[in-house]
């Protein structure tokens, strides 16, 4: 919860305290300002002119904490969230809560891109707040968000806009798969709809896997094209193939990565997703210092197979570097590429 101290040193909140205790400006759950100040918080940053970035977290797959875990578990995590967003903008701004598994943060130490960048690269850092685990209620989970942000008056000079470009830049992050964040910039963003992002279905990736998939070409080169939608709309990195006499390749550049056997006692119905390299390193620690040397710190491995025989695996990587929950969106679309890779390779 915020100091009362701290929180006069801002005009718009030392005369609300003047009528109001500091209780009833505080989400009662989070310890965060509540959706109402925080919006006319803005409300008042903009009337006077005063430069911020505003910052939207989202919580990635919260509902599934809830349904999983009990609602005591999913308040939980809200509240320990809310406190490491508070504890991380500190002095240089002010934390609420939007609503749900929704925070928001306006920031007024910068609205430097490259400041803002380094903002959010350690907000996802191991000392920040997301892409790590969390002991709640005896449960460990590992939590992750997507953020997206705009600057006043940088980005827009009036708050309809600058909420319609966080909506964007939130939207955005979404379409590549949640887990990271956008800072909106004009050239880059301005073009978006939200109608449109939003409908950046499975349909539309799967449909371009299928004619990538059935070109000419090498098994690797169909391979490597299927891959792009994947790695354009889902936001993966890096597509591996352990073929059916364990020989592990790098699709995209061809390059052999050594022999690795024994892979299939990691999998649990045909998949292994892992945030971390904490299990495989037990039973895999070959494959596991590939991985790793390659700068990856999590990976999706799925089964080929078409019927009973079984082609080897498809090993998939994020982004290097990060620590990723894996989305039912992506599982469904490295199914769809190992389902096409055993069909054709059963044709041969």
């Amino acid at each position: 919860m915020y100091d009362v101290n701290y929180l006069s040193t801002y005009p718009f909140f030392r005369k609300l305290l003047e009528t109001s205790g500091a209780a009833a400006l505080h989400d009662s759950l989070t310890g965060l300002i509540a959706r109402p100040f925080m919006l006319q918080f803005i409300h008042s940053l903009i009337d006077s002119a005063t430069p911020f970035t505003l910052v939207m977290i989202d919580l990635d797959n919260f509902k599934d904490i809830n349904d999983n875990y009990g609602h005591k578990t999913g308040d939980g995590v809200l509240s320990h969230i809310g406190e490491s967003v508070r504890t991380f903008f500190g002095e240089d701004g002010i934390a609420g809560r939007f609503g749900g598994d929704e925070f928001m943060a306006v920031y007024f130490k910068s609205n430097s891109y490259d400041d803002i960048h380094d903002l959010f690269d350690r907000i996802y850092s191991a000392q920040g707040v997301f892409r790590k685990k969390l002991a709640i209620s005896g449960t460990e989970l590992f939590v992750t968000a997507t953020v997206g942000s705009a600057c006043f008056p940088d980005n827009a000079r009036d708050y309809d806009t600058l909420f319609s470009m966080i909506d964007k830049a939130l939207y955005r992050g979404k379409s590549k798969g949640r887990n990271c964040y956008i800072i909106y910039v004009e050239s880059k963003h301005a073009h978006l709809e939200i109608p449109s992002l939003a409908k950046r279905s499975l349909y539309d990736t799967f449909r371009q896997m299928e004619a990538a998939f059935s070109g000419e070409g090498t098994v690797l080169e169909k391979l490597s094209w299927a891959f792009l939608p994947v790695q354009e709309n889902l936001r993966m990195h890096r597509l591996l193939w352990l073929d059916g006499n364990d020989r592990l390749t790098d699709v995209q550049t061809g390059t052999a990565l050594g022999t690795f056997s024994n892979v299939g006692m990691l999998m649990e119905k045909g998949m292994y997703a892992a945030t971390n390299f904490s299990d495989m390193y037990q039973h895999q620690h070959d494959l596991c210092e590939t991985l790793k040397n390659l700068g990856m710190e999590s990976t999706l491995i799925m089964q080929v197979a078409h019927h009973h025989p079984e082609y080897g695996f498809l090993i998939v990587c994020p982004e290097i570097h990060t620590m990723r929950l894996w989305q039912d969106e992506e599982t469904a679309a490295v199914f769809m590429l190992c389902h096409m890779l055993a069909n054709h390779l059963e044709k041969q």
